[in-house]
């Protein structure tokens, strides 16, 4: 979703550019064949290409996915990092920009998730790999990315995409816990900047790590009262709370403020701009 996204607007750029992508299998560790089986032509194709940065989004997803998957997840999450920072320093690679979450503060005192663990430690990979090798690294911790055209895949999508699949199946969409939890979130467009900034950005980062949201947050309730608003008639239901869940998001957006990026989409507006063009869609 935001590799597609960040895919075409390196394109739109004029930047040439070679994609990865996993699809369902999310095994970077084995599309890269490092340590694990003989590198493949895929990796002997990336050798050749010369690639001066990479973007690293590859990732099992969800924390609700981790509590029930976890060693699936820190496998895939961790590893795949190693190998591709790895396979980075000894291509020569100018910069990694690697695609980090907000999971990873918890509530303040650390990961509540397999997720987010698997997501602390590769940022810990970036900033040793700076220091021992001198391969610059970026972390970018996003907050709840979302869209209109996100696609909600599975029970363990974000509330915006599944909200929006629910009304468009005509179903009741759920809230969990109290709805009260509070979540910074970011427009896709907005992460997409912010990877583009970073990739552009005239000096070493040296694995320092940036948030990406706006600054702001809102809660599940706040969201549902938007929905209403457009859907009048929807009702909503109350489930318990996931297990790794946490209650209040924000990003401290100052540090990338002050090197030059800010968000264009503020939270209530894009979310409006989502269920209104749900709404126009449906008529």
């Amino acid at each position: 979703y935001i590799g597609a996204k960040l895919f075409a607007a390196l394109k739109n750029l004029g930047h040439e550019t070679i994609g990865i992508d996993t699809l369902e299998d999310h095994d970077i560790v084995n599309v890269m064949g490092e340590g694990l089986r003989p590198p493949g032509k895929l990796r002997k194709r990336l050798e050749e290409y010369q690639p001066e940065y990479i973007f690293h989004l590859a990732a099992i997803p969800r924390v609700a996915y981790s509590v029930e998957h976890p060693v699936e997840v820190m496998r895939n999450n961790i590893l795949s990092t190693s190998v591709l920072l790895n396979f980075a320093n000894k291509i020569g690679v100018k910069r990694v920009i690697y695609s980090s979450s907000s999971s990873v503060m918890g509530n303040g005192d650390g990961p509540e998730s397999p997720y987010a663990l698997s997501k602390l430690v590769p940022e810990l990979e970036c900033k040793i790999y700076s220091k021992l090798y001198g391969l610059d690294t970026v972390c970018l911790r996003y907050f709840n990315v979302y869209s209109k055209d996100q696609k909600a895949k599975g029970p363990y999508a974000t509330a915006i995409a599944n909200f929006m699949r629910f009304i468009r199946d005509n179903k009741t969409p759920f809230i969990t816990g109290d709805g009260e939890q509070r979540r910074d979130m970011a427009h896709v467009d907005d992460v997409v900047s912010a990877n583009i900034f970073c990739m552009n950005y005239g000096s070493d980062f040296c694995g320092n790590v940036f948030d990406v949201g706006t600054g702001d947050n809102i809660s599940l309730n706040e969201i549902r009262d938007i929905v209403l608003q457009y859907f009048s008639n929807t009702t909503f239901d109350y489930v318990g709370e996931r297990k790794g869940d946490i209650s209040f998001t924000k990003a401290n957006i100052e540090p990338l403020n002050e090197l030059g990026w800010k968000p264009e989409t503020q939270i209530r507006e894009g979310i409006h701009n989502c269920f209104e063009a749900l709404r126009t869609e449906l008529i």
